[in-house]
């Protein structure tokens, strides 16, 4: 949503101006947290909002938020990767632990990486829930998570675990909602960073 910001100091001009200031999104996360108001505090009352919101457990697009623009093509990303590469060589010298200007070894969802896919793929599933339950004063949380195995969810709640079916996890308990990007699922560690371990890097002794 655009904020028009009214008597705002322009340098180049040197005059007072309306300007707008707007948010937005260049490249999707690889993950979304999205976080429920269900905490109401005011001067004078505090309570629980246990409205109920609906929200997609699979197919959330979010391409209606992303900013206007034509998708980095693969060149550009080498150009920006080659550069970035370039100046830790210029940094590090003649060290033989630097990562060459022609190779990429960050991961393929790392942002500077050619591979990323977040300025095209808009899609996201839900993987988990955390639930609180109760009151504002005396609540409990508990969470719903989808396996990776067989697909289904799962409450738990403590030392207990149960089935649910995935659409009980839509209810007015829900708090804080975790969704992964479709392309993401699968992906390990290595794929948005640089795991490799080097001699003289990590953690030490000390």
């Amino acid at each position: 949503k655009e904020e028009k910001i009214p008597e705002v100091y322009c340098s180049s001009c040197q005059e007072f101006r309306i300007q707008t200031k707007r948010m937005s999104i260049w490249r999707f996360p690889p993950l979304v947290m999205i976080h429920l108001k269900r905490f109401q505090f005011t001067q004078h009352m505090k309570r629980k909002l246990r409205d109920l919101v609906v929200f997609p457990i699979e197919g959330l697009d979010l391409s209606r938020i992303i900013a206007p623009g034509s998708s980095p093509s693969k060149t550009n990303g080498e150009d920006v990767c080659k550069k970035v590469e370039e100046a830790q060589d210029t940094e590090d010298g003649d060290d033989n632990n630097t990562v060459g200007s022609n190779e990429f070894s960050r991961g393929s969802f790392h942002p500077l990486s050619p591979n990323n896919n977040g300025r095209n793929e808009s899609l996201y599933d839900l993987y988990g829930v955390v639930h609180h339950q109760g009151a504002l004063s005396g609540g409990h949380y508990v969470a719903s998570l989808k396996s990776e195995i067989d697909g289904k969810w799962r409450l738990f709640n403590d030392a207990q675990i149960y089935e649910l079916n995935g659409h009980d996890v839509v209810d007015p308990s829900a708090y804080i909602l975790f969704y992964v990007r479709r392309d993401v699922k699968g992906a390990t560690l290595e794929d948005f960073w640089d795991t490799q371990e080097r001699e003289g890097e990590g953690m030490t002794e000390e």
